[in-house]
């Protein structure tokens, strides 16, 4: 299972559109913003720095739950060919392969709910660049 992979291109989708998008963002032309409108944008970087942290820890547990279940499918392949070489019953290695994929299969729901939340996050990036991005104020505005 290639879960790990699926965040790290995930990840790096989100980066290269903020590049894009920062890059578009430095070639507009700077426009003045009233007050209210630069707290609707400090209020956009407020909330979606939340969402990216939130994301990174989704993120840290995710990869921590993917390495322990390659780690728990090893050892049930390393237990199954021990069973096969002693020609032993398998019924207790099949009800644990039956919850280990149990296991897969909620974490596979868990990286789509993922990618999910991490594409929403990148369309709010996108949006708060379009919006917010070479805007100019007054200093004490902010």
């Amino acid at each position: 299972m290639k879960i790990q992979s699926i965040t790290t291109i995930a990840v790096g989708l989100l980066l290269a559109g903020l590049a894009i998008q920062e890059a578009q963002a430095q070639s507009k032309p700077a426009k003045m913003v009233s007050r209210d409108e630069l707290r609707v944008c400090m209020n956009n970087e407020s909330s979606l720095a939340e969402r990216r942290q939130a994301v990174d820890v989704r993120k840290v547990k995710f990869n921590e739950e993917a390495a322990a279940i390659r780690a728990e499918s090893a050892e049930l392949k390393a237990e199954q060919e021990r069973l096969e070489a002693r020609n032993e019953s398998m019924d207790k290695l099949n009800r644990r392969v039956r919850a280990h994929n149990a296991r897969v299969k909620a974490s596979q729901d868990e990286a789509a709910a993922f990618r999910t939340d991490l594409d929403d996050l990148n369309k709010g990036l996108i949006a708060y660049n379009e919006q917010c991005g070479g805007i100019t104020f007054l200093s004490e505005d902010k």
